[in-house]
């Protein structure tokens, strides 16, 4: 996931807590005010939904940015469900608001092209070796075997097709 993207959504789940606090604090406070002074009932209800969507938010939020945004591709479709609630629940509150913001990144590992000058061919490296996968860097060290000449091109696509 990109640095500003994982950014982004943790200061959105910050704020939701923030959010989530001053619904409690709202909550608390409704019972601690005279009955003559309290608002409608209504409120009190509707503070009860906003706090357990707020809290559901939070919850799908953490899992999507658990394991430091590795899984983020696989657990879109909860960020993409913790989005619709929270534009539900409150359009202009700032968590939202960063949200919709952060749907603007890229969120993909970026792959670029080097010359390898020795054999005048496209090498395809990837950028952040802490994010590949075990598969990621066997695949990796495979294509520099062949590369090198140390495999063959049927055992390579052979050992390819155990991996996958």
């Amino acid at each position: 996931m990109n640095k500003t993207k994982k950014i982004l959504l943790i200061i959105a789940t910050v704020f939701l807590f923030l959010g989530i606090a001053y619904d409690i604090f709202y909550i608390v406070n409704y019972f601690q005010t005279v009955s003559i002074d309290r608002p409608a009932v209504f409120y009190l209800i509707f503070e009860f939904i906003s706090l357990f969507f707020m809290i559901a938010v939070a919850a799908m939020m953490i899992y999507v940015l658990w394991g430091n945004g590795k899984y983020f591709r696989e657990r879109y479709r909860y960020f993409v469900t913790s989005l619709i609630i929270s534009i539900c629940i409150n359009l202009f509150s700032v968590s939202t608001i960063l949200m919709i913001v952060s749907i603007y990144f890229n969120d993909s590992v970026v792959f670029y092209q080097t010359k390898d000058k020795s054999k005048d061919k496209n090498v395809v490296d990837i950028t952040d070796e802490s994010q590949m996968t075990e598969k990621e860097k066997k695949i990796q060290e495979l294509r520099k075997m062949k590369d090198e000449g140390k495999i063959t091109e049927e055992k390579f696509q052979e050992e390819i097709m155990k991996l996958l």
